[in-house]
């Protein structure tokens, strides 16, 4: 996701077990799928890492300083692509739920918006102003 016309994502890093099974579909990842995805996004630093005896992982971290972990055990090579592009395509900012109503606390130009506002049918005509 771009924000202000820059990306946000700043370096992904992938890391895999050399010798274990649940990181055979990250290693045909990295060499066959890892470098188109590279040459498509020229701004991201994309760091391999070996880590024996640990499960493979994704790690992508943010201009705003937030970073994000997502473990791919034993996912097809599609669904690591999936969880990769997802991970270029946020912000990394976290997610907050509204536990209550958000009120403003100026009122809109355009009025308070309701779920029985259906303007699809209406017409509106412009009046001339005089000066």
């Amino acid at each position: 996701m771009a924000t202000h016309g820059q990306r946000q994502l700043l370096r992904l890093t992938l890391q895999y077990c050399q010798h274990g099974g649940s990181s055979s579909t990250m290693r045909s990842l990295i060499s066959t799928s890892l470098k188109p995805f590279a040459l498509s996004n020229p701004t991201l630093e994309i760091v391999v890492s070996k880590v024996n005896g640990r499960h493979p992982n994704v790690k992508a971290e943010y201009r705003t300083g937030w970073d994000k972990v997502v473990g791919v055990k034993n996912m097809d090579v599609e669904d690591i692509m999936e969880q990769i592009v997802r991970l270029n395509e946020t912000s990394g900012r976290k997610l907050t739920k509204f536990t209550k109503p958000v009120y403003a606390e100026r009122m809109s130009v355009q009025g308070r918006w309701t779920p029985g506002l259906d303007l699809r049918e209406e017409e509106f005509g412009m009046k001339e102003v005089k000066h």
